[in-house]
């Protein structure tokens, strides 16, 4: 298992300019309440009361199975997860995605009606989306102040904005075409090799799990 910052012992440099100058990428992912994990694993089976010992509540209007939204009252901060592929429907958004037409999808715009919409009710002070797989690519996309995004599905071309964490597994399939972004930090593992030719090699390495034991924290939180 991964044991906390020695994920970073590569690549952390290329991501150190995703935030204002003084914001260590290593130290928003290591200070926050909420644990990256945990929320990311959320996003595929919600629990409305996830959150709460932290000082948040889950919006049971706006959220559903594909996204959520918690609010915390006392500091103002909202965090938007995103579900990656978990529907048979799921699999035709991943068809567009990888056509240049994620935006054109109702994935998407459900996503951003309801970021939309929560913004409108809360008035956040901040904002921080987190997601895996398919969730990423559709949060990457989104007005959030921050994003933390994990094995991210990208077209060909596909660039990681400033304000985006983009973390991927060694081996993982669904992210090779972002390994080589500029804002992009590979997770090393041992035993996962992309050019392996073994689905379960592939799965395995794609997995939320890989980030369990990180000790990695949702910034903002």
């Amino acid at each position: 298992m991964f044991s906390g910052l020695k994920l970073f012992t590569k690549g952390v440099s290329k991501v150190a300019s995703l935030f204002k100058k003084g914001n260590d990428p290593k130290k928003l992912l290591t200070k926050g309440s909420l644990d990256l994990h945990d929320t990311i694993k959320n996003s595929y089976n919600p629990d409305e009361n996830y959150g709460k010992q932290q000082g948040y509540e889950m919006d049971k209007e706006l959220s559903n199975h594909n996204q959520q939204i918690l609010y915390n009252k006392k500091t103002g901060h909202m965090v938007m997860s995103v579900a990656g592929t978990h529907t048979p429907q799921d699999v035709l958004v991943d068809a567009q995605l990888m056509a240049g037409n994620l935006k054109k999808t109702d994935r998407y715009r459900e996503a951003e009606m309801t970021l939309k919409k929560a913004k409108a009710k809360y008035n956040p002070s901040s904002t921080t989306g987190v997601a895996h797989s398919l969730g990423g690519s559709i949060i990457s996309k989104l007005d959030l102040d921050k994003k933390v995004t994990l094995d991210k599905g990208a077209e060909p071309g596909a660039s990681t904005g400033k304000t985006e964490i983009a973390l991927r597994s060694s081996g993982d399939i669904v992210s090779a075409f972002s390994s080589g972004n500029k804002h992009m930090t590979t997770i090393h593992k041992g035993g996962f090799n992309l050019f392996s030719f073994s689905p379960s090699t592939w799965l395995k390495a794609h997995d939320v799990s890989n980030i369990k034991n990180s000790k990695f924290k949702v910034p903002g939180s």
